[in-house]
Parts: C-alpha cells; structure tokens; sequence
C-alpha cells in the first residue's frame, strides 16, 4: 500500500490558484502546439508542397520553435508540481509522476531539438540530389528516415509526458476536492463559577 505523507500547511488560496494558473497554462503549451504541429502542419506541409526538401524546409524553424515552448512549458511544469506535490497529501507515487514527467518531457524536446534536428537539416543539405530522387538504399535516405523516426518518436513521447502530467493533475485536484475541510482548532473549555450558594 502506498504510504500517505503526513498533512502538511495549505496555502493561501490565492497562492493556490495562481500555482495552479501557471501549472494549466504550461500544461497548454506543453499539449497544445505539438498536437497542432503533428495533426495539421507536418502533414499538410509535405502534402502541399512538392518535394520532402522543401518541406522539411519549412517544418525545421517551426519545429525549433515549438521544442522552445515545450522547453520552457515543461520548466514551469516541474516547477508548479513540485509546489502541487508539497501541498497535496496525494500518494506518493502521484507526486513522483507529477515531477518526474516533465523532467522526461524537457529531456525529449532538447533531444529533438539539439541532436535529431541539426543532423536532418545536414543530411538534406548535402544529399546529392532531392531526397524524392534518390534511390531507397542512398545511405543519406536511409539515414535521414532513420532520424525522422526518431524524432517522430520522441515527439509522441513529449505529448505522452505532458498528458500523463494532466491525468496526475485532474486526479490531485479530485483527491483535494473530494477531502473533507481542515477542522478549525477546538475551543478550549470555559470553566465553570465555583458555586459556594449551598455553603
């Protein structure tokens, strides 16, 4: 059974609600521009335009970008749920997702941006020929779908991360709302006259 951490001193609630303010904001920052990229710009972009060049032409500087959101979405997100996680009595493996995760999501956007995407553009630039032209056993198409599975994976990966965080949170604001109120602190008893009437 997973222990429970002892009650700890709640916040103010306007502290509280501004927390919990930033903590849904990076949650939609870390969620939002990548579904967008994956379910309207990348497949749209190479639809659209005529070769994978000049696709992934356009989607490299949009890409960077959006890592760059999901960077700092995911710093604000460690930050707020360790704050969440102080002042919850959740168990313990709750906080630990709710702090680990956007550690794990921060490590696949740096991922992509600084070791997955530098590589893809310098494959494209110095393929010899379009990439739609080359043979599918040229080691530059070889090597460059390799790298856009990687990124496709660490992509999902991200927006895994980042959906885990938001189930983690629904469930600690359930578990806080469902709790029943701190009890105000008892009166001491007033004591009675010593009635002396009957002496």
């Amino acid at each position: 059974m997973t222990p429970i951490p002892p009650a700890v001193r709640p916040p103010s609630p306007g502290l509280f609600s501004l927390v919990l303010g930033a903590h849904l904001f990076a949650l939609a920052l870390a969620i939002g521009p990548p579904l967008f990229f994956g379910a309207a710009v990348a497949p749209s972009a190479f639809k659209v335009l005529p070769t994978r060049d000049l696709a992934g032409a356009l989607q490299s500087p949009i890409l960077i970008r959006a890592c760059w959101f999901a960077e700092a979405s995911f710093a604000v997100l460690f930050l707020t749920s360790w704050l969440l996680g102080r002042w919850s009595s959740a168990p313990r493996l709750q906080r630990s997702l709710l702090t680990r995760a956007p550690v794990l999501g921060m490590i696949a956007a740096v991922v992509i941006e600084k070791l997955l995407i530098p590589p893809i553009d310098r494959i494209r630039t110095e393929a010899p020929g379009l990439i739609d032209r080359l043979p599918a056993n040229d080691p530059s198409r070889i090597l460059l779908d390799r790298y856009h599975r990687l990124s496709t994976s660490f992509f999902a990966a991200e927006i895994a991360v980042a959906i885990v965080v938001l189930v983690v949170t629904a469930r600690l604001l359930s578990d806080r709302r469902a709790a029943p109120p701190v009890p105000a602190a008892a009166r001491p008893p007033v004591p009675k006259l010593l009635d002396l009437s009957d002496v």
